[in-house]
């Protein structure tokens, strides 16, 4: 009897209902579900997706085996996508499974899932006979059919990215304004650099912050997916947007460089992938997955005055300059770029600066510390040093190449040092350490790791320091070399992520040069993410804008930042004095700001984005153990749950930090800093011991405030007419 159809209905509905309820089938379905979201992978076929479970929502899908865009022996390219060879090994959370590349090789993956993180720990590959040359790795590829290569809008290969998701999130990926969330279309064909290399691989010149951080963020209303390495790649990590989809790639370009390689090619950590309803909450589950981080030392998170917001104006007068520091209340005074005699030489430029040993000895009579910028990569005059291009990076006609911040081969170029030389390394730490020994800088700040040539045009000598591991390892010879002379030396850099914690000991937001004018929303959006590198507990400093007028808001957002830096320069535009206002708030700041490193963001009615709403500080505070120490007030349409600031009123902008250890409603001081006229009534159980209005850092008697009934009200606007008011410190 031929079996009915009704049967073969019901056969099919089983096994469609078996493939989607996670049931290990055969061993191809890897299964987990986390705070309300499943991340499920059928790896036979290589589909995976990530979708919310109530409602029932897809936010991402996509596949996840590796693929390989190869050179041959012959010299032709081949693409090869890895498929499940053998799952026998797949276990609940996680296990071996073996793949086969075609005719090419074998390979195993060993896959792990531990609180809400997916991670590919080891990937394996084995080549048959002789080993190609890999052009790149893709996470997230497939092949082109023959229907599909109709409807593709170039050729040029035969495979095609197939993560698919309403939106991506990369945080600060376009300047001018400054945007981090755009939908799959808006970007058409696209690079985006995750690492180290920024402009040479298709970026906008854009400010370093908040790079690397060697992650992708996809999804919708629904939730996100981060996706992300697990260690630094040995090559260059970018995410590709072709059209409406994307899958990340690693830049290898081998077919370009000679490399040595084994029939065995082996990858720790290559890909994580974490999730949350918002990408800020996924980018911090991807970031937590490195583990607890022991907080830096606050004595990192210093008030530095950097004089680019001078010398790239061209004023290289460094006592005025030292004197506009001094009226901030600075730390450090940063020497940014230009104070060198050529690119990386280490040496001062004696003809901008002709009394400079006088400058610095009149800086330090002033009681203020001294750092100094150093590009790590770039030389301008290499055989003054005895370089030939045996120590420098060369293209494939073995000729050293040039580069600089913007790419552009129409302008000037710097040589950039191969760390493979030991000529190179040697310049390097010789250069740091002279600097460190003879100058006594408390600050080093590096810079342009991200001005780095792409694989297309040249790379190190050495394999294992090609990639992301370039930059790194440039970073940590300068890191290394300046703690072997001072160990307690700040180490400034960009990136908010994990890794780069053995190089920084102060994260920085960097300056707006990159914002176009639109300094107050890109500040704003940097805070946000900053928040992020703050619950690792990294030192922070804030930085500024170059345009004053933008600086309260800056200035708003460093009070839950903690730190405060500039780049501002010593006049306005049209060459006339820096408003007093202007310069009592950054004096505020520089009193009265908090130094504990450490702190989680309370968000109040801030956004932290969407594909609706870039990220914005509107209200919010700083958590340190779970008690508010600073808060910003701004006044807002945007409702909000006011319980957490015990329902306190205002009118104007309000930033308020406690001095102590306990919260702003619990300190012994509490400092209270108007950016308007206007009032706050806060909520205070005793009425207080006293309440002084500081004026150019002295205290003075005010009367222009009331307890009763529980609360303190200050009433600002009499006194905002005077330009030397910081603000206001109650006394418990």
């Amino acid at each position: 009897m031929k079996p009915s159809f009704r049967f073969f209905k019901s056969c099919l509905y089983v096994c469609l209902f078996l493939s989607l309820s996670g049931n290990v089938l055969a061993g191809t379905i890897f299964s987990v579900k986390s705070d309300g979201y499943e991340f499920y992978w059928n790896i036979a076929n290589d589909s995976a997706l990530l979708r919310k479970e109530e409602p029932r929502r897809t936010l991402w899908k996509g596949s996840l085996l590796p693929a390989f865009w190869l050179q041959t022996e012959s010299g032709g390219r081949y693409y090869v996508k890895a498929t499940l060879a053998d799952a026998s090994g797949l276990r609940e959370n996680g296990g071996m499974v073996k793949l086969a590349l075609g005719t090419l090789g074998s390979g195993s993956l060993e896959l792990n899932y531990t609180q809400g993180v997916v991670r590919i720990t080891k990937l394996m590959v084995n080549w048959n006979g002789t080993p190609p040359k890999l052009i790149s790795m893709y996470f997230g590829t497939s092949v082109l059919n023959d229907e599909e290569k109709v409807w593709a809008p170039t050729q040029e290969y035969p495979f095609w990215p197939d993560w698919e998701a309403a939106g991506i999130c990369i945080p600060s990926a376009k300047g001018n304004p400054t945007q981090s969330f755009f939908r799959m279309w808006d970007l058409g064909h696209a690079t985006l650099p995750l690492g180290s290399f920024g402009p040479s691989l298709g970026t906008p010149y854009a400010a370093a912050f908040p790079r690397p951080f060697y992650s992708c963020a996809m999804g919708n209303q629904s939730g996100w997916i981060v996706l992300g390495a697990g260690s630094i790649p040995d090559a260059a990590m970018v995410y590709k947007i072709q059209s409406s989809n994307g899958c990340l790639q690693y830049l290898y370009r081998e077919d370009l460089w000679s490399k040595s390689t084994s029939s065995q090619r082996s990858w720790n950590e290559p890909l994580r992938i974490a999730w949350a309803s918002t990408a800020y909450d996924a980018y911090k589950a991807y970031f937590d997955s490195f583990g607890s981080f022991k907080s830096a030392p606050g004595t990192h998170q210093l008030n530095v005055w950097n004089t680019w917001g001078d010398f790239k104006n061209g004023d290289f007068n460094l006592k005025a300059i030292t004197d506009k520091a001094l009226d901030f209340k600075a730390d450090i005074l940063a020497i940014d770029d230009s104070w060198e005699s050529s690119q990386g030489s280490g040496i001062w430029n004696e003809q901008r600066f002709p009394t400079y040993k006088e400058d610095l000895a009149y800086i330090r009579s002033k009681g203020l510390k001294t750092g100094y910028w150093q590009n790590i990569i770039w030389l301008g005059e290499p055989e003054k040093f005895g370089l030939t291009t045996e120590d420098l990076l060369c293209g494939a006609d073995g000729k050293p190449v040039k580069t600089a911040w913007n790419m552009n081969p129409h302008g000037k170029g710097f040589y950039c040092l191969d760390p493979s030389s030991a000529k190179a390394v040697a310049l390097i730490r010789n250069r740091t350490q002279t600097i460190v020994r003879d100058l006594k800088p408390d600050f080093l700040k590096l810079d342009f790791g991200y001005g780095i040539p792409s694989p297309d045009v040249a790379t190190s000598r050495n394999p294992a320091l090609r990639g992301e591991n370039l930059a790194y390892t440039l970073l940590r010879l300068v890191s290394d070399a300046a703690r072997e002379i001072n160990p307690t030396i700040t180490i400034q850099y960009y990136s908010i992520h994990p890794l780069f914690r053995p190089i920084q000991n102060l994260l920085a937001l960097d300056d707006m040069g990159d914002a176009g004018g639109h300094e107050v929303e890109g500040h704003g959006q940097w805070s946000i993410w900053g928040s992020l590198a703050g619950q690792q507990s990294m030192a922070i400093t804030a930085s500024s804008g170059y345009d004053w007028n933008a600086d309260d808001e800056v200035l708003l957002n460093t009070a839950i930042i903690g730190g405060q830096s500039a780049v501002l320069p010593r006049k306005l535009e049209d060459g006339s004095p820096v408003p007093l206002q202007k310069i009592s708030r950054r004096m505020a700041l520089a009193l009265w700001h908090r130094t504990n490193v450490g702190w989680t963001p309370l968000w109040l009615n801030s956004q932290k984005g969407s594909l609706s709403q870039e990220p914005v500080p509107n209200c919010w505070g700083r958590l340190e153990s779970n008690r508010l120490t600073a808060l910003a007030l701004r006044e807002s349409p945007i409702p909000f749950d006011k319980s957490a600031i015990r329902h306190m009123k205002w009118q104007g902008r309000w930033a308020l930090i406690s001095q102590d250890e306990q919260s702003i409603f619990e300190t012994k001081k509490l400092a209270m800093i108007p950016f308007d006229g206007g009032f706050v009534e806060f909520p205070l159980a005793k009425k207080p011991a006293k309440v002084v209005a500081v004026m150019n850092k002295a205290e003075k008697p005010f009367s222009a405030w009331e307890w009763k009934n529980g609360t303190l009200t200050i009433n600002a606007g009499s006194l905002q007419e005077n330009p030397f008011v910081n603000g206001f410190l109650v006394y418990q």
